[in-house]
């Protein structure tokens, strides 16, 4: 019987190849802070994002992969980026386990009553600015877009310096 080299695999297992990377949080952090401050400053979509920051993480990384739950989590606290949700508000019995949109724990909203009392209205998280009450809030649209370094969305006129002269003829 031949002898097996000790660089030969084991029979039956198979060498297994990458098929994706996920980007670490700060290079995650980092792109979506350039893609906002690039040509366009505003998406419309989450997937609208995801493509132009996939695309910037490709070109260093091009098996990296990002999900929405994680491009959400990473982007909450992130200054520079700004992330508006729209809601639709749903009837629904099921009580909420974690926030829809970041995953983070749900604390209830209390309410004293005029007998002394309190009574819960609903539920906010702990990390971002989701509530909610008897109508369930569903998230339906994110938006993203370029913020000051306070978190306050940039207006135009002061995200680029303006080539108009003044009103009073000088420069």
């Amino acid at each position: 019987m031949p002898e097996r080299a000790a660089t030969d695999a084991p029979r039956g297992k198979r060498e297994r190849t990458v098929r994706f990377r996920r980007p670490a949080a700060e290079v995650v952090q980092r792109a979506a802070r350039r893609v906002v401050r690039g040509g366009k400053a505003s998406f419309a979509s989450q997937a609208e994002f995801q493509r132009a920051l996939l695309k910037l993480l490709r070109r260093d990384e091009p098996l990296a992969v990002l999900g929405g739950a994680r491009l959400r989590r990473l982007l909450i606290d992130v200054p520079g980026v700004r992330m508006t949700v729209r809601f639709t508000e749903r009837a629904t019995a099921r009580p909420l386990v974690a926030c829809p949109v970041c995953s983070s724990p749900l604390a209830p909203i209390h309410n004293r009553t005029l007998t002394g009392g309190t009574v819960v209205l609903g539920q906010r998280c702990t990390r971002c600015d989701y509530w909610t009450h008897g109508a369930r809030r569903v998230p339906v649209r994110y938006l993203f877009s370029e913020a000051g370094i306070d978190g306050r969305p940039r207006r135009m006129e002061d995200a680029r310096p303006s080539s108009r002269r003044s009103p009073q003829g000088g420069t």
